[in-house]
């Protein structure tokens, strides 16, 4: 007997498998020391949730994108604020091309 195909996932599924691994990653390069990318991946994962949280109308499931978003913005904030001065500019996001701010 043959399994079930699955079915495809839908775009906000994708979307939220991506900023789960976003944000995986972004941890595993912070306890790595690399600020750089784990800044850089936090707010890429805050931009997603955001995205999501802007089309969804249930109120948990917004609640929890624009909590964890929060989240996201906050460790970003964190790890800038720990960054040793006289590094390099933060680079603009590519979701949107601008750059975080303080």
């Amino acid at each position: 007997m043959q399994a079930a195909p699955k079915p495809a996932m839908t775009r906000a599924e994708k979307l939220r498998w991506y900023a789960n691994l976003l944000m995986t990653d972004a941890a595993t390069d912070e306890k790595a020391g690399n600020t750089e990318k784990a800044v850089s991946g936090y707010l890429q994962a805050a931009e997603i949730l955001l995205l999501l949280a802007k089309v969804e109308e249930n109120y948990t499931a917004w609640r929890y994108y624009t909590d964890n978003a929060a989240h996201c913005q906050q460790k970003a904030k964190h790890l800038i604020a720990l960054a040793p001065k006289g590094g390099s500019a933060p680079s603009p996001s590519p979701l949107t091309g601008s750059t975080p701010r303080s």
